[in-house]
């Protein structure tokens, strides 16, 4: 699929990516774009308009309870890492939509969830966790798998049938962090959102405790979302790995638990 080079070249393009979408991304990295700049182009997709307005009313994201009408308020409130995070949960859900895509829509349906359900535990985790922004922790989880998003989309542009590529799991599992980094730095994303999407497995090959609090929180968040879903298969070594993740002082799994409504609340306001 000629993926060296694309690497090599240092920008990926999404293939089916919203052009809204890439346009916002390179708003919010220009240093001279101002406020006025990322509302007026928010606000010509109305639907990612009303989302964004939705957010900024909703339980997860609107502690005051002070009733939010407007777009510029509502981008405001959210800030920068959720317009970014939140517009790219958007594009994914665009991309279900795509009559080329069809073939894969069940994969990108899936992306879509376990993204989301990564990024809500993330943003609940996080605001326990002094240091950490909840928003940068859920944007982690909201592109932690850009890189496979890019792979099966890539692949169907090219008309290729992943599920006759012989090693094509083990090419996801292997390239799909460093792809999503190499988006991500495209996008000019904060470069510690970008190192703990690129690390996103770390957990598995250094101790924990020598990894970014952000990195963990994706780490632990991924693996929590995998083992815990019904019928999931066991994994000890996942498991074990999870088991050692400590956020300020804490087991994630404590953390976890004791964030269940914020994290069933913030899932709610993205889905």
């Amino acid at each position: 699929m000629g993926l060296a080079s694309d690497l090599n070249a240092d920008r990926i393009e999404l293939p089916g990516f919203p052009d809204v979408v890439a346009r916002i991304h390179r708003v919010l990295s220009d240093e001279k774009a101002s406020a006025k700049d990322v509302v007026r182009l928010v606000a010509s997709e109305p639907a990612l308009a009303a989302r964004f307005v939705h957010l900024a009313n909703s339980a997860a994201f609107n502690k005051s309870g002070r009733e939010v009408s407007d777009l510029k308020t509502a981008i405001n409130n959210l800030g920068y890492n959720t317009v970014r995070s939140q517009a790219t949960a958007f594009a994914m859900r665009q991309m279900e939509q795509q009559d080329w895509l069809r073939p894969i829509r069940p994969v990108l349906a899936d992306i879509w969830k376990t993204s989301n359900g990564v990024a809500a535990l993330s943003f609940a985790v996080a605001r326990q966790v002094p240091g950490v922004q909840p928003d940068e922790s859920m944007a982690c989880g909201l592109f932690h798998l850009l890189g496979k998003l890019y792979l099966f989309a890539r692949a169907r542009q090219e008309t290729i049938d992943p599920a006759g590529i012989a090693d094509w799991e083990k090419t996801l599992n292997e390239w799909h962090a460093t792809i999503a980094r190499t988006i991500l730095d495209h996008w000019n994303i904060p470069a510690r959102v970008a190192e703990a999407v690129e690390n996103q497995n770390a957990i598995f090959e250094a101790d924990s405790r020598e990894l970014t609090p952000l990195t963990r929180i994706l780490c632990a968040a991924k693996l929590h979302y995998r083992l815990r879903k019904p019928n999931a298969r066991p994994e000890p070594d996942a498991e074990a790995a999870l088991a050692k993740v400590r956020l300020n002082g804490q087991p994630f799994e404590v953390l976890a638990a004791a964030a269940r409504a914020d994290t069933e609340s913030a899932g709610t306001a993205m889905a």
